[in-house]
């Protein structure tokens, strides 16, 4: 899990670790952008673009999803980064409600 919140400290941080650049922002920039085929896929993340997966979320949000329900969500406009692991799919926008609700407390 700590692994997975590091990816999307990295990719918030637009591939950047502390002071260095790991991964070129070029491609970090293009990894966010919609692709030709899929308005709602980047480059390996899935975009929230006009909160059509998830209603809840922030239209900035992009989300890692991976088997079993884990995800990374990152909400760039909050400065959140979060990691949920085997959650059911029905509850995720929920989720991403309360949370959004809390950050903006």
């Amino acid at each position: 899990t700590r692994d997975h919140a590091r990816v999307g400290l990295l990719v918030a941080r637009g591939g950047r670790w502390g002071d260095r650049q790991v991964l070129p922002a070029g491609w970090m920039a293009e990894s966010l952008k919609p692709s030709p085929t899929n308005e709602g896929y980047g480059l390996l993340w899935w975009l929230n673009r006009g909160t059509r997966a998830y209603p809840s979320a922030s239209e900035d949000s992009f989300f890692g999803l991976g088997a079993g329900g884990n995800r990374i969500w990152v909400a760039p406009s909050l400065d959140l980064v979060t990691v949920v692991r085997w959650m059911d799919t029905s509850k995720v926008d929920a989720f991403c409600g309360k949370l959004m609700a809390a950050a903006k407390a």
